[in-house]
């Protein structure tokens, strides 16, 4: 049976603070080594529009494996003939150390605190076992708050199945965009993201922690399956996988997910009175599920229609 894999399912958030791994050095492990040849991806992609508004929504992965052809065909028309390209968070490239600094700063135990406080002797055991096979130094793991420790060892495992920041599709938007002068806007700010989890109780943080301890050994299966699931344009199985793995964090759900896309459907309903075309890049986990950017835009009367990428 699925269990929770929580922090799997963290990487179609599409957070930047994946895009700051200068916060902690490297695992001293080598990225599994991927394919020369590029392996051709149909992600999904939706449209908004009316007689003089287009609004396009992509989801996507903060981290990417090198060689996969995502930019081509409709994605790749669609993304041209944007006047504006809406991200996470707009200029990735200033926002890293900013990110990297605030993680830093508040993810940091006090003194005479270690992130196995709270924790059973089971959970400790399996605990140091993970940091162990992260190559992070155990010393600096063991001082983070929960939930920076659970982030860090995620994007370690992430690298490790041969997923880098720096081929992230939010990442390669925004370069595009840039060079061609197109304005790049953001939803949020690098920040407000940092607060998402900074600002989460001790108790929702050490549930974090405990869901990275107890999903560890089925993470590498469930992060393939959102990978390919995101590749193959299977929208409703990203959202299947999810919707899984955060039915038992209600509140983290409510935080990263839906509170947010609730957000954005409010900003993309009061962008259709305005004239033009906007290429909208998220997380791909907001573009799925009961709880998507979509179905909050339904409930405003504003349709949307998948374009055909195949």
């Amino acid at each position: 049976m699925m269990k929770k894999t929580l922090f799997a399912a963290l990487s179609v958030f599409s957070f930047a603070l994946f895009q700051a791994p200068s916060v902690l050095a490297q695992p001293a492990a080598a990225p599994v080594a991927m394919p020369a040849a590029s392996q051709k991806a149909t992600p999904a992609l939706w449209v908004v529009k009316d007689s003089d508004t287009t609004i396009y929504l992509f989801g996507t992965f903060q981290l990417m494996a090198p060689g996969i052809d995502w930019n081509h065909g409709k994605v790749k028309s669609a993304f041209e003939s944007a006047d504006t390209l809406k991200l996470e968070i707009a200029n990735l490239e200033a926002e890293g150390p900013v990110i990297a600094n605030l993680m830093a700063k508040k993810g940091q135990l006090p003194p005479g605190q270690t992130i196995y406080d709270g924790l059973t002797e089971e959970q400790k055991i399996a605990l140091s076992s993970i940091i162990a096979q992260s190559g992070f130094p155990p010393d600096a793991i063991g001082q983070m708050k929960p939930w920076m420790g659970s982030l860090i060892l995620a994007l370690g495992l992430y690298q490790k199945l041969g997923l880098d920041p720096t081929q992230g599709v939010d990442k390669t938007l925004d370069s595009l965009a840039r060079a061609a002068n197109k304005p790049v806007e953001g939803f949020e700010t690098g920040a407000e993201q940092v607060g998402f989890f900074a600002n989460l109780t001790d108790e929702q943080q050490k549930a974090m922690l405990v869901a990275t301890i107890e999903d560890w050994d089925q993470a590498t299966t469930m992060l393939n399956d959102l990978v390919d699931a995101w590749k193959t344009g299977n929208a409703d199985k990203l959202g299947e996988l999810m919707n899984t793995s955060l039915r038992t964090q209600p509140e983290l759900a409510k935080l990263i997910l839906t509170d947010r896309n609730e957000r954005w459907a409010e900003w993309i309903s009061a962008r259709m009175a305005k004239p033009g075309t906007v290429f909208v890049a998220v997380g791909a986990g907001h573009l799925s599920g009961p709880d998507s950017v979509q179905a909050f835009l339904k409930q405003k009367g504003i349709s949307s229609s998948r374009v055909e990428t195949k």
